[in-house]
């Protein structure tokens, strides 16, 4: 008999990479993601400035992913995980300090680089490529686990800066900038540092479950300058970046709930938890969206474009009813969850594992592009052409995600045969 080149047992360390993946996205990316929203609400004003203004700091903070993205990928292909993760949360926890120290705007955007910087590989590229490395089978499913604590720590910072400010009569926003930074650091670089190799092989065990191919437990697929040739590339390419695109048009619930007249509800209030909603169940969907696309991506794939149909009507013809509205944002919320379950799972399928860092961080290239561009984008149809048209366009770009999925697809087959170790 050969040398074994999978264990089908899962053992300690490699639930030690699991947790570390829990522990990134619920600290730092919740953090960063979820959480300014509430801060929002309370900083502009006590700095002075439009809330505009203040704001920027997120496209900022986008834009440098963009930028960064293919530099990242290949500092995770080419050096050890454990300090390029490391690194990266003490930008995060070190951006959040900075501005409890500082209190100006410049340091926001300061801020908002370095944190861009840093979530190119916490949220977007730690997970797959470790679950890729380390999971032969159900890498999905707990690519789809770790993501969830995005929302799920979404909704606990939130409770948490609730009660730390208490309207105003508790803690001031600096100091809660300042424990930010501490969670940050905190709940990271004790796994990033030591629970976490880049393979299971320089931690002395081997991958879980039986490949999925015959390759001797050897990454397998094409290169990235054989994927950039090759059109099904930009397909994927184009179609992750448009569906990034359409969840932040979740962020305009509460505007556009406080545009409707002749309700019979708090539109407001509605609003912000038609957001909450989405966000719950985005963290439940992420799961069973990973545990679906196991199975098979392109049903997974089918499921995705119909709840974010189901989930645009509903929110968009379902005002006469607050419970409408909450399911339209549930569904949506499946939809939400596949920028980044499904689309990795998608690349990892058609481009292979031989060089996935490399490849999925050109793609989140535009990803966090279209993410940077995209609460501006429907902030200005919604402002000047009214909310129908907000729907109309999300109705035809999701159609537009359908049709380069469908082609993607199609010509898979084409892209694995020219797979090599």
């Amino acid at each position: 008999m050969g040398e074994a080149t999978y264990t089908d047992k899962v053992g300690v360390k490699h639930m030690l990479v699991i947790l570390t993946g829990i522990m990134i996205t619920l600290g730092c990316s919740a953090l960063v993601f979820s959480t300014w929203s509430a801060f929002q609400a309370v900083v502009p004003e006590v700095l002075g400035v439009e809330t505009a203004t203040w704001a920027f700091y997120v496209t900022v903070l986008y834009f440098v992913e963009a930028l960064s993205a293919p530099f990242i990928g290949r500092l995770f292909a080419k050096y050890d995980i454990r300090i390029v993760l490391s690194a990266s949360a003490i930008l995060v926890g070190g951006g959040f300090l900075l501005i409890s120290v500082f209190k100006s705007m410049w340091v926001f955007y300061l801020a908002g680089a370095m944190m861009g910087l840093a979530e190119v590989g916490l949220l977007w590229l730690a997970v797959p490529a470790l679950c890729n490395s380390w999971f032969n089978q159900k890498a999905g499913t707990i690519q789809g686990l770790c993501m969830a604590f995005t929302g799920i720590g979404g909704a606990l910072w939130l409770q948490v800066f609730n009660a730390l400010y208490a309207s105003g009569n508790g803690m001031d926003v600096w100091s809660i900038y300042m424990v930010w930074g501490l969670i940050a650091l905190i709940t990271s670089l004790s796994f990033t540092i030591f629970c976490i190799r880049k393979t299971p092989q320089e931690a002395g065990v081997l991958p879980y479950g039986k490949p999925s191919v015959a390759t001797g437990g050897k990454a397998v697929g094409i290169s990235a300058a054989k994927a950039m040739k090759s059109p099904v590339f930009y397909a994927v390419f184009l179609f992750a970046g448009i569906i990034n695109l359409l969840t932040i048009v979740a962020q305009q619930f509460p505007s556009y709930t406080k545009s409707l007249t002749d309700v019979t509800f708090d539109a407001l209030a509605v609003g912000v938890m038609m957001s909450t909603v989405m966000m719950v169940a985005q963290a439940v969907c992420k799961l069973a969206l990973g545990v679906s696309a196991d199975k098979s991506p392109k049903i997974s794939f089918f499921a995705a474009f119909a709840t974010g149909v189901i989930g645009v009507l509903l929110v968009w013809f379902g005002t006469g009813s607050e419970i409408m509205l909450y399911a339209g944002s549930a569904v949506y919320g499946f939809f939400f969850a596949s920028c980044v379950v499904l689309v990795p799972i998608v690349v990892r399928q058609i481009f292979g594992t031989r060089e996935y860092t490399d490849i999925y961080s050109r793609i989140s290239l535009f990803v966090n592009l279209l993410g940077g561009l995209g609460s501006t984008i429907w902030a200005f149809i919604g402002g000047s052409f009214g909310y129908p048209a907000v729907f109309t366009v999300a109705l035809v770009l999701l159609v537009v995600v359908l049709l380069l999925g469908m082609y993607s697809f199609a010509n898979a087959k084409s892209v694995q045969k020219e797979w090599t170790e």
